[in-house]
C-alpha cells in the first residue's frame, strides 16, 4: 500500500522590527573661570567705611561673639578666613555696620578677612586671648574692647595688600528702671483777681501755675503718660466744700458784690492721673506720705492735694479785691524786675488787671520797667511792656521809683486841653515793632490809625488830659500820648 506522506509546510513570517537608532549625546557645557577684579586702596577704604568706628553693644549682641571670629590661640591668623562679602553678614561683626550699601569692588573673590584681634579699652595694647575678649564683652559694666580686623585683598594677579579695620566697642549703659518716688505740687494761693474781672478767666488753665514734679524735677503735669488732664472747677464758699465737691456759690460772669466789698472763694484744681502710670503706682501707697508735698508742706500735715481713685484735688483760695481796690495810682520807675524762680512762668496782667491770655514771663528772666502802679489795697504791679504788668510778689525789683504820679495808664476821660507851640518840635517814637495809639482832641482813641515805632514826627501843639497826662499833636487833630518810647526832642 502506497503511503502518501503529507508534509505540513510551515511558513515562517519574518517580522522585521525596526528599532530606533540611538545617537550618542554630546555635552557642550563648559565651565568658565570668572575674571578676578583687582582692588585698589580706595576700594579697601570703602570696604572699611562700611563698619562703624565705635559703637555700643548689648549683652544679647555680645553673645554672638564666637571663637571662629577670633585668632586661634592668640596667633596672628584666623583658623579659617572669611570672604570679604561673607564677613559683612557675620553674626557678631555684622551688627556694627555703618553703611553696608556702599559700592566697593572687594568681594569674596578678591578679598578676605585673615586676622582679628582685640585689646581692652583703656589698658595695654597687648592682644587678648579669645576667652579674655569674650569675658570683657560679657561684662556689661566693663570697659569694652577695640577690635583690629585685617582685610587682605588682591591688587593684581600676584600681589596683595592689607587694610586694617578698627572697631571700638563699649557696653551700652542700661537705664535704671524709671519710677516716681516723690511728688511735689506747687501752685499760687491765694489767687488774686480784680473786682469786676471775668469769672471765666479764673477757670482757664492759664490762670494757674500748677506744677507737679517727681524726685528728679521731671514735669509730670505735661507728661501725657502720667497725667491725662487737669481743670479748674467752680467756686465754693468754703475750703471743705471745694475739696469734697460740696455746694457751689453762684458768682455770675464777673466777680462783684452787692456793696462793692472784697470777697473770698475756694476753687478746686482737679488732676486726672493716667491709668497704669508711674504716678498712679506711687499714689497707691503714698497718698498721705511725707514724700508727697503741697507747696512745701508734707501731705501728712495738710488735707490739700486729696487723692481719690485716679484724681488729685488741690484747692486754691481766690481773693477778689474790693471795688475801691480796682483804682490804680501809677508812678514812674526806672529799673529791672527779675522773675522769681519758684515757678516755671509768671502770668501777666493787662491795663484792666485782667490776665493776659497769650503771654507770660519765664522764671529768672529780667525785664526793664518804667512804671509801677499801686491799688487801694497796697498791691503793686510793675509795667514790663506797653500794656502788660507783673505783680510785685512775682519779681524782685532793682532800681528807683520816682514817686512822681504819672497819671492813669488808661485812655483820657473827656476832652484834651490843647496849647499851640510857638515853634514846631520833633517827637521821637522809639521801639521798632511797637505801635502807639492816636487820640483826637476829644480824648477818643482812633481805631484806624497809629504811629509805628522807630519814627519821628513834627509837633505843633501839646495837650493835657484831666489826669495831667501829656499828649503831642502830630497832625491836625491827632495826638500821641507821652510815655515809654515817646520822647520830645529839644
Amino acid at each position: 500500500m502506497k503511503k502518501n506522506i503529507k508534509y505540513a509546510g510551515i511558513t515562517a513570517a519574518t517580522l522585521l522590527a525596526v528599532a530606533p537608532v540611538a545617537a550618542p549625546v554630546v555635552s557642550s557645557v563648559t565651565t568658565v573661570q570668572a575674571d578676578t577684579t583687582y582692588a585698589t586702596a580706595t576700594d579697601a577704604g570703602k570696604y572699611n567705611d562700611q563698619f562703624k568706628k565705635s559703637d555700643t553693644y548689648t549683652p544679647a549682641q555680645a553673645k554672638n561673639f564666637t571663637a571662629a571670629d577670633y585668632n586661634a590661640d592668640g596667633t596672628k591668623a584666623l583658623a579659617s578666613s572669611f570672604g570679604a562679602s561673607e564677613f559683612l553678614e557675620n553674626a557678631f561683626f555684622g551688627q556694627f555696620l555703618d553703611n553696608d550699601s556702599l559700592t566697593t569692588k572687594i568681594d569674596n573673590n578678591n578679598g578676605k578677612i585673615v586676622a582679628i584681634s582685640a585689646t581692652q579699652n583703656g589698658s595695654s595694647n597687648t592682644p587678648l586671648s579669645f576667652s579674655d575678649a569674650q569675658s570683657i564683652l560679657n561684662n556689661k559694666d566693663g570697659k569694652g574692647v577695640t577690635f583690629s580686623i585685617t582685610l587682605k585683598y588682591n591688587t593684581d594677579a600676584s600681589n596683595t595688600a592689607d587694610e586694617t579695620i578698627v572697631i571700638n566697642l563699649t557696653p551700652a549703659k542700661e537705664e535704671a528702671a524709671k519710677t516716681v518716688s516723690a511728688l511735689n505740687a506747687k501752685f499760687t494761693t491765694p489767687y488774686k483777681v480784680a473786682y469786676n474781672s471775668s469769672t471765666t478767666d479764673a477757670k482757664l488753665q492759664k490762670s494757674t501755675d500748677l506744677s507737679l514734679t517727681d524726685q528728679d524735677g521731671n514735669n509730670l503735669l505735661t507728661d501725657s503718660a502720667e497725667v491725662t488732664s487737669y481743670k479748674l472747677g467752680d467756686f465754693y464758699g468754703s475750703y471743705a466744700s471745694a475739696l469734697n465737691n460740696g455746694t457751689t456759690v453762684s458768682v455770675g460772669s464777673t466777680f462783684t458784690t452787692k456793696d462793692g466789698s472784697a470777697a473770698t472763694y475756694y476753687q478746686p484744681i482737679t488732676v486726672t492721673v493716667a491709668d497704669n502710670s508711674l504716678l498712679a503706682t506711687y499714689l497707691t501707697s503714698n497718698s498721705n506720705s511725707s514724700t508727697y508735698t503741697i507747696n512745701g508742706s508734707s501731705k501728712t500735715e495738710t488735707d490739700n492735694g486729696k487723692v481719690s481713685g485716679k484724681t488729685i484735688t488741690f484747692v486754691r483760695t481766690v481773693t477778689v479785691g474790693s471795688k475801691d481796690d480796682s483804682a490804680w495810682t501809677v508812678k514812674d520807675a526806672d529799673g529791672i524786675v527779675t522773675a522769681k524762680s519758684d515757678k516755671q512762668f509768671y502770668t501777666l496782667h493787662n491795663d484792666n488787671d485782667e490776665l493776659v491770655s497769650n503771654r507770660a514771663i519765664s522764671k529768672n528772666s529780667p525785664w526793664r520797667t518804667d512804671k509801677v502802679r499801686t491799688n487801694a489795697a497796697g498791691e503793686k504791679q510793675y509795667r514790663v511792656s506797653t500794656h502788660e504788668w507783673i505783680p510785685e510778689s512775682d519779681v524782685t525789683f532793682n532800681g528807683t521809683e520816682s514817686g512822681n504820679d504819672s497819671g492813669s495808664n488808661t485812655d483820657p476821660e473827656g476832652a484834651l486841653t490843647v496849647t499851640k507851640l510857638d515853634k514846631n518840635k520833633i517827637v521821637n517814637v522809639s521801639t521798632s515793632g511797637m505801635v502807639y495809639f492816636l487820640y483826637n482832641s476829644k480824648g477818643v482813641k482812633s481805631d484806624t490809625r497809629a504811629l509805628g515805632g522807630g519814627t519821628a514826627w513834627q509837633v505843633d501843639k501839646i495837650a493835657k488830659d484831666a489826669a495831667g497826662n501829656t499828649y503831642y499833636g502830630v497832625s491836625t487833630d491827632e495826638f500821641v500820648k507821652a510815655g515809654e518810647g515817646v520822647v520830645l526832642a529839644n
